[in-house]
């Protein structure tokens, strides 16, 4: 980071385009002092599509320059590995999948499993009893890419349809479970209730699992040392690219990891303030394709000197 230096105006009304994150320095020194990015970690939900499941025409066009200026894509997701190699495959992205949160990095082109991180029994069964004594709905998802819960309701339907991925009904889940999941996804109905629910979850089970809001009325539950700024830590080890020389651009407090850790870190225009703070730079909201913006911004910017 520079020193103190004055802010200019924003390109974009209110934060979009604002350098926000330790001293504020002009989007044009932002752009010029750091190392062209190589590897674009891109949350989906939030981040390159909305609520329809369609990637705008703008952001697929930044996304195919990118890569053939010899960038990196990957999309760093809760989803799980199926549905989130489909959306690779339609966007055509270049690198291995960060999926559940960053439990499981893989290989979309030949299927290569390069990290796997789940929760051990013992302390799954804890989150389970600790949701069931709540009445929590929710679901954990194995290694196998299905998702199990006690029993299929509206609820359990509604959230594999979210998460596109189908789900089984196995009675009393504490007592089924017999292998380390890579995940439970919880859907709350009060958001208010929330942080509170994530603390004692925490609490209950004494740090031995990471608890993350990914979207408005969704938690998830993860093994201790997985986050999407993790795994975008081992996926740039693999891939050969230094830290200063990624970028990770996303919308909610489960992104923070990645967007902290990258080189540069980008939020989207209406992120959540967690990943607003931990930014580097705010984008323009989804509804103004902000991740293309970002990438048009920093990875194409010698095409738009030279436009």
């Amino acid at each position: 980071m520079a020193g103190d230096l004055p802010a200019e105006a924003s390109p974009y009304s209110g934060n979009a385009g604002e350098v926000i994150s330790g001293a504020i320095r002009p989007l044009e020194l932002v752009v010029e002092a750091e190392m062209k990015p190589k590897l674009i970690a891109c949350d989906l939900d939030g981040t390159l599509m909305g609520e329809t499941r369609l990637i705008p025409q703008r952001t697929r066009w930044a996304v195919q320059r990118a890569m053939e200026q010899g960038g990196l894509v990957t999309i760093a997701t809760g989803r799980g590995y199926a549905p989130t190699a489909r959306f690779a495959q339609d966007l055509g992205v270049n690198a291995p999948l960060i999926c559940y949160q960053g439990a499981l990095i893989q290989s979309h082109r030949d299927g290569t499993i390069i990290h796997s991180d789940t929760i051990p029994v013992d302390v799954a069964r804890e989150v389970i009893k600790f949701s069931q004594a709540r009445q929590l709905n929710g679901q954990v998802y194995l290694d196998d890419g299905r998702a199990y819960a006690d029993q299929v309701d509206s609820v359990a339907a509604r959230l594999a349809d979210v998460a596109q991925v189908p789900v089984t009904g196995v009675g009393d889940l504490a007592q089924w479970l017999d292998r380390p999941p890579l995940k439970f996804l919880f859907f709350i109905e009060r958001q208010e209730a929330i942080p509170g629910l994530v603390r004692a979850l925490q609490a209950e089970c004494n740090g031995r699992v990471q608890v993350v809001r990914s979207w408005h009325q969704l938690v998830e539950v993860t093994g201790p040392n997985v986050s999407k700024g993790e795994a975008l830590a081992r996926l740039a080890a693999y891939l050969g690219v230094p830290q200063a020389a990624t970028m990770a651009v996303g919308d909610q407090d489960n992104d923070v990891s990645m967007i902290n850790w990258a080189g540069l870190g980008v939020a989207m225009g209406d992120a959540s303030p967690a990943a607003k703070a931990a930014a580097d730079v705010v984008a323009p909201p989804l509804a103004d394709a902000g991740a293309a913006w970002a990438i048009e911004r920093f990875v194409l910017k010698d095409d738009a000197a030279d436009a």
